[in-house]
């Protein structure tokens, strides 16, 4: 996503939601950062971790959805077509996924996905209101352009355990599915739209991470920039 920030005046009634919606979702996901960690180390298991973090996972992934009305309405210079996979795709895996499929809940992608997804978005929700009340630091502006590096590609295999571990489940009770005849006449196969949802990650893994490997080239310069 965009790290560009709307005007100058941080004290404009968009700015100071801006502030106030990072800082909220920022301390949300630190919660849910100190959730897992906490029972990852005193637990020693994946047994139990959904349980201990999904009710603030939830609340403040759904909140995400929020990023692509403020890119659609102009709120931040952020495109939609950026935003909108990026939520779209952890919403899939968060609802119809994991708050479905027990057996996901065990599956390796699950700790994966938490530590991933929290720890960027604690960093990058700082990184947000810091940057419209201009005091960010540079140590957070290399953690915001460097971390994501091992960060997303632990994610987004986390993400494809979760579905791989719910396909056989999805397969033979058929939920989510729409099958002939019906009033609506019209048919949906659930497990097909996840198998296209996994193929999807193909093509936009890919543009995604060298998208957000500019952002870093530009913001922090590469290995043969020149100094003044």
């Amino acid at each position: 996503m965009s790290d560009k920030t709307r005007p100058s005046d941080s004290s404009s009634p968009g700015n100071v939601y801006l502030v106030f919606y990072n800082v909220f979702l920022c301390l949300g996901w630190l919660i849910v950062l100190i959730q897992t960690m906490h029972h990852l180390v005193y637990e020693g298991s994946v047994t139990g971790l959904w349980e201990s973090t999904s009710s603030v996972l939830k609340i403040f992934q759904t909140l995400a959805v929020l990023e692509i009305v403020h890119s659609a309405v102009g709120l931040v210079p952020s495109s939609v077509m950026m935003v909108l996979p990026q939520v779209f795709s952890r919403l899939t895996v968060l609802w119809p996924i994991l708050c479905t499929f027990e057996n996901t809940h065990t599956s390796i992608g699950l700790p994966m996905l938490l530590v991933a997804w929290s720890v960027t978005e604690v960093i990058r929700y700082s990184f947000y209101f810091l940057n419209i009340l201009k005091q960010v630091p540079s140590i957070l502006t290399y953690l915001r352009y460097t971390l994501f590096i091992v960060l997303y590609p632990l994610g987004v295999t986390g993400e494809l355990l979760c579905v791989y571990a719910a396909l056989p489940v999805v397969a033979d009770t058929r939920v989510y599915s729409i099958t002939f005849p019906n009033a609506i006449n019209f048919a949906f196969d659930f497990y097909y739209a996840l198998v296209i949802f996994v193929i999807l990650y193909i093509p936009c893994f890919p543009m995604l991470y060298m998208h957000m490997l500019a952002q870093r080239r530009k913001v922090l310069g590469g290995p043969h920039k020149k100094t003044e």
